[in-house]
């Protein structure tokens, strides 16, 4: 059952419920209290007509029930003279019989004798076809014998009138419940109507519809669920776009790395087999050897590189204070043959860092800002403030790298000048480690660049003590 017919049903059942029970609980007071009006009605007239007989048969000093009985039909005849006939009573004695009767013939005979046993002050009701009839009994004192005055009277009204409000009601009641209905019916498929957008919306989204979204305007919990729902759509589409891309990087990778294997697998399986044929002249082999080394050194190079890069995606990096001239002082040393090149201006503050991890970053930064400049330009490295925050770079003189090229920069193995690079002993995993150790700091690396003119890179550093 859908959820708008279980709300229709939630409403219309409980209202169905209170009008049948308020209803029939109304009627039937009605009909009690009817009952009783007549009861004390017709208890007055039978008090009268006991007070009369007992008048009639005062006077009879004899137990013949013959005497009893003319009395009753000159009673009966003097009645009918004042216009009191179609009076229903039977007279009986204290054994049951009947001294006098002017019952109808469907009032059975154990109905009154029931009565007269039971005594007096009790109503019964006596069912006789299409008329309803109420029975009283009352004992005739003050005579010579015990004899009981048993009445009946005419309710059939009263039961009809019982049987018309039942049919009202059972009218009204349905009528009542029908537009009730209908207008549950209306009022719950309104309320689920955002539940049913929701349900749609869920269908499109399970089947691939990134754009579905629920659209409810109902300003209730509702509206708050669809924009729940629409919030947790666009984290999911967010996610599985990150999840693509993250997909088609690792594949990227895997091409690329296993292209990086490719090349110098073949140069030392290539030599290795010239060495393998035979006899070769010293030079030949001395060449062979010598590409050999210089392609195993690249394989080592390779793999102390992905190691690194490997370590530093699990994080965890101890950092302390460092100052910043000391980090530059490293890397200056390390790179004797760019010495040369090499500016440093700025301020020197002292950070929170791992000093090895962050003497690589710039040394690669430097390194790539070399090789990008053939031309021996200058290398400057820098610290300064950048919208309010502290951030320190490499900006090279070179010719520069195109917009939509800065990016894939961060890939691993991607090289700008894949010729040159590999020439040079580079592997294009580089600026890939300084993203990771910029990341591993807390901070991101950022670049721009413009064609002829050069390229910084920078990282942004919160942790900063004041400059000293």
């Amino acid at each position: 059952m859908k959820f708008a017919h279980k709300l229709t049903v939630a409403i219309v059942l409980p209202l169905c419920v209170a009008l049948s029970v308020g209803g029939t609980w109304s009627i039937y007071q009605n009909f009690l209290e009817a009952l009783d009006t007549a009861a004390r009605t017709n208890s007055s007239a039978q008090m009268r007509q006991r007070y009369a007989l007992e008048n009639e048969l005062d006077d009879v000093q004899s137990d013949s029930a013959n005497e009893i009985y003319t009395r009753l039909c000159t009673y009966e005849q003097e009645q009918r003279t004042l216009g009191e006939e179609g009076q229903l009573f039977t007279v009986m004695g204290e054994n049951g019989a009947v001294l006098y009767s002017t019952m109808p013939l469907d009032i059975p005979y154990r109905e009154q004798q029931q009565a007269v046993t039971t005594g007096e002050d009790r109503v019964f009701y006596v069912d006789a076809g299409a008329t309803k009839y109420q029975l009283l009994t009352t004992p005739l004192r003050g005579l010579s014998r015990t004899m009981w005055l048993v009445n009946v009277y005419d309710v059939t009204a009263q039961f009809a009138e019982r049987d018309r409000q039942v049919r009202q009601h059972l009218t009204l009641e349905g009528v009542a419940l029908l537009l009730t209905g209908a207008a549950a019916a209306l009022m719950a498929r309104l309320l689920t109507r955002p539940l049913h957008q929701l349900e749609l919306a869920s269908r499109a989204l399970s089947s691939g519809e990134k754009s579905a979204r629920a659209d409810i305007h109902s300003g209730d919990e509702l509206e708050q669920l669809g924009l729940t729902f629409n919030h947790m759509a666009d984290n999911l589409i967010s996610q599985m776009q990150a999840l693509e891309k993250e997909s088609a990087r690792q594949k990227r990778f895997v091409a690329a790395f296993t292209h990086e294997l490719k090349t110098p697998m073949t140069a030392i399986l290539g030599y290795a087999d010239l060495l393998r044929k035979g006899e070769q002249t010293a030079d030949k082999r001395h060449r062979a050897a010598g590409y050999i080394y210089q392609e195993a050194t690249r394989l080592e190079t390779l793999g102390q590189k992905l190691l690194q890069l490997f370590g530093l995606e699990q994080g965890g990096i101890t950092r302390e204070p460092v100052q910043l001239s000391m980090v530059w002082g490293d890397v200056i040393r390390s790179l004797p043959d760019l010495a040369g090149r090499l500016t440093v201006e700025g301020q020197d503050p002292t950070l929170r860092a791992n000093r090895p991890l962050l003497g690589t970053l710039l040394r690669n930064l430097v390194l790539n800002a070399a090789a990008a400049d053939t031309q021996g330009g200058s290398i400057r490295l820098w610290c300064d403030q950048r919208d309010g925050v502290l951030c320190l770079g490499v900006t090279d003189t070179g010719p520069g790298i195109p917009a939509e090229e800065l990016e894939k920069l961060r890939e691993p193995f991607y090289r700008l000048d894949k010729s040159r690079s590999r020439q040079n002993g580079g592997n294009g995993l580089g600026l890939t480690i300084c993203e990771y150790i910029a990341q591993a700091h807390g901070t991101t690396l950022r670049m721009e660049s413009e064609v002829g003119k050069g390229t910084t890179v920078w990282i942004p550093w919160e942790e900063a003590e004041p400059c000293v």
